[in-house]
């Protein structure tokens, strides 16, 4: 079976079924058409067509409620879909497809002829009369300044980073597709979730949250899953964690949550005395996520086998305007696996990078990872209806009264080409939303979200980042059609005199009546500062201790133990074990003892906390 010749479209690089859901066909280098699926792959521009991808619907499959005592990451995971692919879909490793086009177009690092003839340019498109040799004075002299070349090289080598990222730096991505299952239009007027024909192209980043770009993909830390769908009527960015819940309900101890995860600045390390310093002397709301986060669920096997959790609560709105709370999971069809502390830190010994390297071996193997979308349903008038506030971050809510359903499937199916182009340079915010189809909930903690993304990918890309073709919206064009104007790295699609609305004169954009944000009732009452009536720091927390088997219980003390029992400081082991004792009294009582904190004392801390 040879691969077609056919070049992929200039509208469509990077993103498969913008038009369509079609696939596109492999691209072989000139001159060896004959070539057999080996050369292919050494080339590293092979593109796989699976004939008749679309014409299978994915099936809705039933949707699992868990006892209320459950978490959410407790029960049993969907089952992988094992329908075997169609029978004329070839089997080869799927990688990206880009590399193809860099070749068509003459861009990039391929060699654009395919052979010798290929002439390396600089970057003002000048030929390179010499690759190996800088301009010298004599053959044993100093070089000079006016080898402009070489010179340049130098000067864009030195420019070559943009700013890390201050949370989510370390992290992999990869290109798929989302498809729902069915008609979700009572729920939302979103048009790829009215019906299961529309095929949603995106791009998927995994990451850790707190450390930075350089550490281990082993450590324990929570896992950031944000996934860009680039739908027919714009931008909606997931910006999801692994784990379900959150340290904190406000954005003001946002930044000191990071700040207390990364490196002490005086000596940079990393220095858990900070962590629990700011844990314990928040009060107790933080027990919940740090029970998540030192319980087996720290430490994911790998991607594809984790769970992304919108953590927040978001509103879905019907074309009738009608509300409604969601909370949304994407639930891995492979199951979830974890590592133990032991298998970490045996598995690190060997490879830093183990998830990402068996995310992409995955893939080009064309094992392709799937998750499906699963939301929870809440009315508002149910809001008021609970011991705690459901839309604080730091609580999930009860399955059995909220069961998830299952509503569509993501499949990742394409490595990229270029890490920085893709991975580095995407730029995920809360705030890219579909108005008038979902918006944000009052959450606290995600509305300074929708705020602080933007600014942050304004500085570490640049004010045109949304330009960049992972970045960039389908809809339009590959477009924007708005009239923000100029801004460094600005790529010339700007024409004309018109850089306002309204005008008199000229025709301009016009708005959608249906894209306008909900239009909500306000309760009576007057600006504060103050906290939420209903806290309830430590009861989801007990819950949770008390559905994990007593081997993760047991991993779950002795995590904390290995940071808590070298404290410096005897109120932080006191207050710390208060706080889990507050939660599940035999939980506080082994760590107290592991740590070697002082039972009266932690009991003491413990009655005056409120719950």
């Amino acid at each position: 079976m040879q691969p077609s010749m056919a070049p992929r479209p200039a509208a469509a690089r990077g993103w498969r079924g913008i038009a369509g859901g079609a696939a596109v066909q492999p691209r072989a280098p000139p001159r060896v058409q004959d070539a057999g699926w080996s050369v292919w792959l050494r080339a590293g521009d092979c593109r796989v067509d699976r004939p008749g991808r679309d014409a299978h619907p994915l099936p809705r499959p039933p949707s699992p409620s868990l006892p209320r005592s459950q978490p959410p990451h407790a029960g049993t995971p969907p089952t992988r879909d094992t329908r075997p692919p169609p029978p004329d879909a070839p089997s080869c490793p799927h990688v990206s497809s880009t590399m193809g086009d860099r070749a068509a177009t003459g861009g990039g690092f391929a060699n654009t002829a395919g052979d010798e003839a290929g002439t390396m340019t600089t970057e003002w498109g000048a030929p390179v009369g010499d690759k190996d040799h800088s301009l010298a004075a004599t053959p044993s002299g100093g070089l000079l300044l006016q080898d402009t070349v070489t010179l340049n090289k130098l000067s864009r080598f030195n420019r070559e980073r943009i700013p890390e990222r201050v949370v989510h730096a370390r992290g992999t991505g990869a290109y798929g597709y989302f498809q729902a299952y069915g008609d979700e239009s009572a729920l939302t007027r979103a048009a790829f979730l009215a019906a299961a024909a529309e095929r949603v192209p995106l791009f998927c980043r995994f990451s850790l949250v707190t450390l930075s770009k350089s550490v281990a993909e082993t450590c324990r830390d929570v896992r950031g899953f944000a996934v860009k769908m680039k739908t027919s009527e714009g931008i909606w960015d997931m910006v999801f964690n692994n784990l379900p819940v959150f340290f904190v309900r406000d954005q003001r101890h946002f930044v000191d949550v990071i700040h207390a995860f990364k490196p002490d600045p005086v000596t940079n390390l990393q220095d858990f005395d900070r962590v629990f310093d700011l844990m314990g002397a928040l009060g107790g709301e933080a027990t919940h996520m740090l029970t998540y986060l030192f319980s087996d669920h720290g430490i994911p096997a790998d991607y594809q086998h984790m769970d992304g959790n919108s953590v927040h609560a978001y509103k879905f709105i019907n074309a009738a305007g009608k509300v409604t709370y969601v909370k949304l999971r994407w639930r891995a069809v492979a199951g979830v696996k974890n590592l133990t502390e032991e298998e970490a830190h045996a598995l690190q010994a060997d490879d830093l990078n183990h998830a990402t390297r068996s995310l992409y071996t995955d893939i080009k193997e064309g094992k392709f990872p799937e998750w499906e979308l699963q939301v929870q349903v809440m009315q508002p008038e149910q809001l008021d209806d609970f011991d705690f506030h459901p839309l604080d971050s730091t609580k999930h809510w009860p399955e059995d009264q909220f069961p998830f359903r299952s509503i569509g499937k993501m499949v990742l199916d394409e490595v990229p080409s270029n890490f920085f182009e893709h991975t580095e340079q995407a730029a995920f915010s809360p705030g890219n939303m579909l108005p008038g189809a979902i918006e944000a909930s009052e959450d606290r903690l995600l509305q300074s979200r929708l705020i602080s993304y933007f600014s942050a990918h304004e500085y570490r890309v640049g004010t045109n980042h949304y330009k960049l073709p992972v970045n960039r919206p389908v809809n339009t064009d590959g477009g924007t059609h708005n009239y923000s104007a100029d801004g460094q790295m600005n790529m010339g699609e700007n024409k004309g005199t018109l850089n306002y609305e309204p005008s008199l004169v000229h025709k301009t954009y016009r708005d959608e009546s249906h894209a306008r944000f909900h239009a909500q009732p306000l309760p009576k009452g007057t600006y504060v500062q103050e906290e939420i009536k209903k806290t309830l720091n430590f009861q989801q927390a007990g819950d949770l201790y008390r559905s994990f088997s007593e081997e993760m219980r047991a991993n779950l003390v002795s995590n904390l133990a290995a940071k808590l029992a070298d404290s410096q400081s005897d109120l932080i082991k006191n207050t710390m074990a208060a706080h889990f004792f507050k939660a599940d009294r035999e939980y506080g009582q082994r760590v107290a003892e592991a740590i070697g904190a002082d039972a009266t004392e932690m009991d003491l801390i413990a009655s005056k906390l409120r719950d």
